[in-house]
């Protein structure tokens, strides 16, 4: 008797490849992931303070602040964009 090209063994082997690839494909992602959130911590930690610093200011005080928490967040903004922009290339 011949062997048929697609026998349940095989495909079972196939199907366990398969999900390996997966698993490694996962795992980097979940690594890249998380350097690019390491990454936004600080930026995220800067803005977090210029929002701390604004609450604890009189009215007078939040014009002067405005402008560096406007930097911050566009920066954070940016830097998300980013982040987002090369996990849809590498799909």
């Amino acid at each position: 008797m011949s062997k048929r090209p697609f026998d349940r063994q095989s495909i079972e082997n196939q199907l366990r490849e398969l999900s390996e690839e997966i698993a490694r494909i996962v795992e980097r992602l979940e690594t890249a992931v998380g350097k690019e959130a390491e990454a936004l911590r600080p930026r995220l930690k800067a803005a977090q303070e210029k929002l701390h610093e604004l609450k604890q200011t009189s009215a007078e005080a939040w014009e002067d602040l405005k402008p560096g928490l406007g930097r911050a967040w566009d920066e954070l903004h940016k830097s998300l964009n980013q982040a987002a922009e090369r996990f849809k290339t590498k799909q």
